[in-house]
This record gives structure tokens, C-alpha cells and sequence, in this order.
């Protein structure tokens, strides 16, 4: 039997149907709503936007637009080094910690949008930027559209990332609720069908090694449930004990949690 060759390879299909093996379904806008505001504090704390910021290098006559924005965790730093950022979400209480945000730090030169991957851009009077960057969002139904989507709106660069392996899901939790964890297509597919398109991405990765800070138990499990939906009363047990296992107390009261599975993003930008 004749093997396939790799430039005979659909990966935006192979996408597709990695995507539909997957542990759980993607979170639509309702579910961002209500968990925007435990998002954006779990990701205030992270050394994630540090280390993106670090890799993107940021000049100021960049104009960037944002997609996937959420509550600002990168277009506030953002627009303190550039020229200006369109800031691109499709869940409106996002947007609103976002202006909420704005509004304290007295930030000037961010534009808000509510828009999806979905969304006819030009009509919300999105034009080209700079630099487009789609951080931790490319959970799209189809991956090439998505890119395009990108790639039309950039000048200079694009840049993404995307989960390596589980991302920042954590395999010891799912096994200690006793549920399955099939984490779906990662970067390695974006990288594949980036090279079949034509394009020649670079790849550096976002090793988050860091240890978080609760102020209770019930916060460090609150950062662990939004990995599962409608946990049952063992399940929801199951969970503490297992977060309970991995935190130790500081000497000033608050928890200190260390995961022995790092979440790792893959950054990996091109010029469109």
C-alpha cells in the first residue's frame, strides 16, 4: 500500500477531525461572559503576557489588532508600547473589564470591537494593521479560514499562540476527577498547515514554570473548574482532594500551588 505523501496531507481537515475527539466542546461567547472575571485575574497573576511580550517585541508605530482580547491581558501592555490596538473579542463582559481597565490606567489609544472569528471584520471597520496577534484563541472551527483572516488584516507580522500537548489543562487532575483527557489538535497543526500555505513560521515556546498564589482553597479549585463542565458531587470532591495534594501554606496564610505538568504555548508568527 502506497504511503501518503506529506505535501498530499489536508491539515486543516486533519484539524476538523482532531477537533471532534476532543474532552469537551469550545467555549462559546455565554461562557466567556461568565467566566470573564476569574479569567482576568488568573491571568493578571501570569508571567504568560511578560514572556509573550518578550518574543513579539513590540515597537511604537506598530498599530496591533488584538483578536481573541479578552479582559486586555495583552492590549493594555500593549498600548503603552505602541502606537495604537484595535482589541477584538467575542464575549461582551470582556470587553467591559476592558474598558473597565482602560478607563483606571488612562489609556487613550485602544479601540474596543465585539466581533468573532465568524464576523464580517470590515464591516465592524476593522482595516489592516501592523501586527495581528491572536493569543490563546485560535479554538476556531476551521483553522485555515481563520489564518486568512489574519493574514489580511497584518502588513508586518502575525503572531499566535497556540497549546502544546494539553496546554494548560492539567492530566493529573482529569485523572484524579476520573475523567478522560483528549486535548484536540495543537500547534503542531498550525505550524503544518501554515507550511502548506505557503508560509515559513518561526516557533519559540511559553513555558509557564511558575508557581500561582491563592488566597484559600476554594480559590486555587475555582482555577481548576473551568477545565470541566458540570462536575457531579464526587467529581467536584475528587478535585478538591487532588488540589488540596499539590498546594502548600506560605508563611503569610495564602496557598502555593505547583503543577507537575507545565502548560506550554507554542508562539509562532510570520509575514503574511
Amino acid at each position: 500500500m502506497q504511503q501518503p505523501r506529506l505535501e498530499d496531507l489536508d491539515w486543516n481537515e486533519m484539524y476538523r477531525r482532531a477537533r471532534q475527539e476532543k474532552s469537551w466542546k469550545s467555549k462559546g461567547a455565554a461562557d466567556w461572559d461568565r467566566k470573564a472575571a476569574s479569567f482576568a485575574e488568573r491571568t493578571e497573576r501570569s508571567i504568560y503576557t511578560e514572556k509573550f511580550l518578550a518574543l513579539l517585541q513590540p515597537e511604537e508605530d506598530w498599530s496591533v489588532l488584538d483578536v481573541g482580547c479578552g479582559p486586555g491581558t495583552l492590549a493594555l501592555p500593549l498600548a503603552r508600547r505602541v502606537k495604537r490596538v484595535t482589541a477584538l473579542d467575542f464575549s461582551a463582559r470582556m470587553l467591559e473589564i476592558l474598558q473597565e481597565r482602560v478607563g483606571r490606567a488612562g489609556i487613550d489609544n485602544i479601540t474596543a470591537c465585539h466581533a468573532g472569528w465568524g464576523d464580517d471584520w470590515q464591516a465592524r471597520g476593522i482595516g489592516r494593521h501592523d501586527v495581528a496577534i491572536a493569543s490563546r484563541s485560535l479554538a476556531v472551527p476551521d483553522l485555515r479560514a481563520a489564518l486568512e483572516q489574519l493574514c489580511r488584516h497584518a502588513t508586518h507580522r502575525v503572531a499566535v499562540t497556540d497549546r502544546v500537548r494539553h496546554g494548560p489543562f492539567d492530566p493529573d487532575a482529569f485523572a484524579a476527577v476520573g475523567r478522560p483527557l483528549r486535548p484536540g489538535p495543537d500547534y503542531i497543526y498550525t505550524v503544518n498547515l501554515l507550511y502548506r500555505m505557503g508560509f515559513l513560521p518561526s516557533v519559540a515556546y511559553i513555558v509557564l514554570e511558575e508557581e500561582m498564589v491563592y488566597d484559600s482553597l476554594e480559590d486555587a479549585v475555582e482555577s481548576y473548574r473551568w477545565m470541566f463542565r458540570d462536575l457531579d458531587p464526587a467529581e467536584e470532591k475528587r478535585l478538591q482532594k487532588y488540589v488540596r495534594s499539590i498546594t502548600t501554606s506560605a508563611d503569610n496564610g495564602s496557598l502555593l500551588l505547583r503543577r507537575r505538568h507545565v502548560p506550554t504555548w507554542a508562539f509562532i508568527s510570520w509575514r503574511p
